[in-house]
């Protein structure tokens, strides 16, 4: 969470939140242990290269060379699992091992409107997803470079195969699969590319609805350009150009982009299709020598620090302006298109916080054993947009940041935000973009619970980090020798006959989720980590941007119980003290203690210090003196809640009116007039109310009075509540012996008109039950 709005020029800081959309659930899965390259293997391609190399360039073809061991690396510690959002941010495809799930941002996408079935594929890392421009179809490419595809409902339109493919090798895998719009003709929905990475491009024309269907448009080749293939293709539709990316080429005679790997190519109405456009640099400088053959290179030795660099990710700003570049050696580029001129560039050890490890691993003895490798974890994975001038960037680590195109600086605030490693990003809309990442646990085994929970290192944990060891077998050079002669025979002929011995296997568990990172309001996230419980990040922002704390402590004091160290903790600290003194009355304590423990700290809140303070508007912690306050001026109304000041009115105006009647009688006696006042005709129907017929009655008499009109009005019109409002009347003009009564009518009003128990009870027959009784009827439904 960024602590404060920061401006440094035209970057400024988000203030962010992150929302767990869905998590599957969990799926076990075999590894083989220990995920390093072997010496072994790369030595035994050392050996057999040049065989391969030949073996290839007469079976095969130029274009189904070696992938570079850069994109292999890379492309491997991706997670299985990939997340495709569509160009108008209202779809979302989550490739999953034997589906594809498409998602809408109607329910933020919390639920599945379709599910594309797909064959679970061995090499889930070479898949490729792409959506139409439209957003009607998704297309799907395995890593054989079989293409499917689906509408949005899921189903399966039609299967485009690949070219010949062989086992082992990623040449026909696709590394760019992208939809053009088509015009030509209306028999015809869209243009599909399919480019692989050994340099081939297929176009077809693809047809949805009553004739689905599909043909080839046009075939292309870039092995002229790139001999060892391509890596990554995307296309600018604003420009009507491809983008492609390979291997560095090495030839200093190039333009910059040329010889990082990089080249544009104009898309054609005819033949050939696509020509390479010339870049800034070769613009500027026309007359630069270029060769009319390239002589393709013999590596027989495979060394990391003889290996090329390359292009593995590219991704366009939302304007079209920017390209960035995530480069094999984690180096990352920024170009301006559409002339490729370079921008900006950061080796990895140039980008802030290339190095940081998640600290949560230092408490995982799993993951703490992996920081002993930690500089695998270094290499950026994934890169795409929050603006046109903002790169969301994530890293084998699972470090996520949003970082200015100018400088890197995180925008997200002082630190990262940690996923699990090698998260997918999506480009942002809405202000807010998805990732996919996905927990990996090993499962423990019954049997060895105790001796791992004892201190001593698991089968399983030993296994990962001497994985890389010689055996005790190959110890001597000719064992190693021949051992090496049997690994490069299997790795050219891939017969079972040549095969190492299999490794031992471990079964992990992989949790994936789809987590969005949203940029908020100060009260919008403020209320969210209210809900979520997370107070102590609440406070801070409440401190930050000058929001109401009282809201904090008030849910922490409504969720804890009552007691000395909550009215410390929450009660006390709220400001607003018509509310604490309303808790301090209304909120029932589990035991006596902590009730007069709360009552006194409510007589405490209405002491006379505290009305000083009220009165003269100041902190809490002041001090003033009794004497100089006067007491007429306090301003009692701002500890009084509006049913207390009704209460006072209502005083105030009986007061008015008993006065009143005094002033009547004195009137009277004053000017002496008897007058003559016959009023025998009103007991004519009821006899039995002459007792009440008295000038001056007694006390006795007139709580008899009350008492017979109450119990005449309920018995007579069952309008208990104006029965209670005549007894209340009474008991506020002081006639004693009513209290009794108007405990009986609050009680049948509790009955009658909450409860809605006993419609038929009478005060008569209230009156005749025991307590018990009454309880058992309050407490009956």
């Amino acid at each position: 969470m960024a602590e404060q709005s920061l401006i440094e020029g035209e970057d400024e800081n988000i203030l962010y939140d992150l929302l767990v959309i869905t998590e599957w659930p969990p799926e076990t899965d075999t590894q083989l242990r220990g995920n390093k390259e072997h010496n072994i293997s790369l030595i035994a391609k050392a050996v057999t290269g040049p065989f391969r190399l030949i073996l290839h360039y007469l079976w095969y073809s130029p274009s189904s060379s070696s992938l570079p061991l850069g994109l292999v690396r890379l492309a491997n510690k991706q997670i299985n699992w990939q997340l495709v959002l569509a160009s108008n941010g209202k779809l979302l495809a989550v490739v999953q091992d034997q589906c594809v799930e498409i998602r809408s941002v109607r329910d933020d996408f919390g639920s599945v409107i379709g599910k594309c079935q797909v064959p679970k594929d061995p090499n889930p890392q070479w898949r490729r997803v792409a959506w139409s421009h439209d957003c009607t179809l998704l297309a799907y490419a395995d890593s054989t470079g079989t293409v499917r595809l689906f509408d949005l409902m899921g189903s399966e339109l039609f299967v485009i195969p690949p070219l010949v493919s062989f086992p082992g090798d990623f040449s026909c895998a696709v590394a760019g699969l992208i939809f053009l719009e088509y015009t030509a003709s209306a028999q015809w929905s869209a243009e599909l590319l399919v480019i692989t990475y050994g340099g081939g491009l297929k176009s077809y024309l693809v047809s949805v609805g009553t004739n689905q269907n599909f043909q080839e448009n046009h075939s292309f080749s870039f092995s002229a350009h790139y001999s060892h293939g391509i890596t990554s293709a995307i296309y600018h539709p604003g420009h009507r150009l491809l983008l492609v990316g390979g291997c560095e080429s090495g030839d200093d005679s190039t333009s910059k982009a040329s010889c990082c790997g990089i080249t544009a190519w104009r898309a054609l109405s005819g033949s050939p299709h696509y020509k390479q456009v010339t870049s800034y640099e070769d613009d500027v400088n026309p007359n630069q020598k270029r060769g009319f053959f390239k002589i393709p290179s013999f590596r027989f030795f495979s060394r990391q620090g003889d290996e090329k660099d390359g292009v593995f990710r590219m991704s366009l700003s939302p304007d079209g302006t920017l390209l960035a570049v995530i480069h094999f050696s984690g180096r990352l580029s920024l170009w301006d298109v559409p002339s490729l001129k370079q921008r900006a560039t950061w080796s990895q050890d140039q980008q802030p916080g290339f190095e940081e490890i998640n600290p949560e691993w230092k408490t995982s003895l799993e993951r703490r054993k992996k920081i002993k490798d930690k500089e695998q974890y270094y290499p950026l994975v994934d890169a795409s947009w929050w603006s046109d001038n903002v790169l969301i960037l994530a890293r084998c680590s699972g470090s996520v940041t949003v970082s200015s195109v100018r400088t890197l600086r995180n925008l997200l605030g002082k630190s990262c935000e940690w996923f699990e490693p090698s998260p997918r990003v999506t480009a942002a809309h809405d202000g807010g973009f998805l990732s996919l990442e996905c927990e990996v646990r090993l499962a423990q085994k019954r049997g060895r619970q105790e001796s791992n929970l004892s201190g001593g290192a698991g089968e399983d944990e030993e296994g990962d980090d001497g994985g890389d060891s010689d055996s005790d077998e190959e110890s001597s050079a000719k064992a190693r020798y021949f051992g090496y002669i049997k690994q490069g025979l299997y790795y050219v002929t891939e017969m079972e006959r040549f095969a190492p011995p299999r490794k031992r296997t471990r079964t992990v568990i992989k949790n994936y989720r789809l987590v969005s990172l949203r940029s908020t309001t100060p009260e919008e996230l403020y209320q969210r980590k209210i809900d979520n419980e997370e107070y102590g990040e609440a406070l801070s922002l409440a401190q930050a941007y000058n929001l109401d704390s009282d809201l904090v402590y008030q849910r922490q004091w409504r969720k804890s119980t009552v007691s000395i160290a909550s009215i410390q903790d929450y009660l006390s600290k709220i400001r607003k003290r018509s509310w604490v003194l309303h808790e301090c009355v209304e909120r029932v304590p589990e035991n006596v203690d902590a009730a007069k423990e709360l009552l006194q700290y409510g007589l405490k809140g209405t002491d006379l210090e505290a009305l000083i303070a009220i009165g003269n508007r100041e902190d809490e912690g002041r001090f003033i003196m009794p004497g100089d306050v006067d007491l007429d001026d306090l301003p009692y109304e701002d500890i009084l809640s509006d049913d207390e000041e009704l209460e006072m009115k209502k005083e105030r105006e009986n007061k008015k009116r008993r006065e009143l009647l005094a002033k009547v009688d004195f009137s009277r006696a004053v000017l002496d007039q008897n007058l003559f006042d016959d009023d025998s005709f009103l007991y004519e129907e009821v006899p039995e109310l002459l007792r009440f017929r008295a000038a001056t009655p007694s006390i006795e008499l007139l709580t008899d009075w009350y008492q017979s009109r109450a119990q005449d009005i309920d018995s007579c019109s069952r309008q208990v509540d104006c029965a209670l409002s005549l007894v209340r009347l009474g008991k506020e003009r002081e006639i004693p012996g009513l209290e009794l009564l108007c405990d009986d009518l609050v009680t049948m009003e509790t009955l009658v008109y909450e409860t809605s128990c006993e419609l038929s009870l009478t005060l008569k027959d209230l009156q005749q039950l025991s307590d018990i009784d009454k309880l058992r009827l309050l407490m009956k439904n």
